[in-house]
Order: structure tokens, then C-alpha cells, then sequence
């Protein structure tokens, strides 16, 4: 495909990555597979030792379940709430 001037057209990689792959879903998915566990969005805070805010967390978690890289495996009530918990879509 040429644009004006017979210039090739070069996409922008560089613009898209970083609207795809944020740098706390990387870590999260990180964190799953060198825990390999299921992991709660409070328990990811705990091993960030509370970098990130839960509910920054838990936003990034839920986007990753969306997209199919993770799934909720299971729940647990604590104190009145709800925890979820989170794995990669297959087996590991």
C-alpha cells in the first residue's frame, strides 16, 4: 500500500503496543506463572507490596479475564466480601 508521494505506508507499532499491553497486566500475568496459583486482586497487592491501589488491580485483572488471558477459577467470602480468584485459562 502507498500513501501520498509514493511512500510506502508504515503502521505505528510503537502508538499501538502500549494501549494493548499495559505494564501491570504483563506483571500480573508474570506473577501467576512464577506463583502458579490462583491469585485474588488483594493478593497481587500484596506481592507488588502495595505499589498499585486494588481497585487499579483488580480494573487490569477483570480486563485480563475479558480478553480470555485468565479466568476465574473461584471464590471465597472474607469478612462480608467476596474474593475472587484468577489462573490462566489452561492447565499449566
Amino acid at each position: 500500500m502507498t500513501m501520498e508521494g509514493d511512500e510506502p505506508y508504515q503502521f505505528d507499532w510503537s502508538g499501538l503496543v502500549p494501549q494493548v499491553v499495559h505494564p501491570l497486566r504483563v506483571a500480573i500475568v508474570e506473577a501467576l506463572d512464577w506463583i502458579n496459583q490462583p491469585l485474588s486482586p488483594s493478593e497481587f497487592r500484596d506481592v507488588f507490596e502495595q505499589e498499585f491501589g486494588l481497585p487499579t488491580i483488580a480494573y487490569h485483572v477483570n480486563k485480563l479475564a475479558e480478553a480470555g488471558a485468565i479466568v476465574e477459577v473461584g471464590t471465597q467470602s472474607v469478612r462480608g466480601a467476596t474474593q475472587t480468584f484468577f489462573f490462566f485459562t489452561k492447565p499449566r
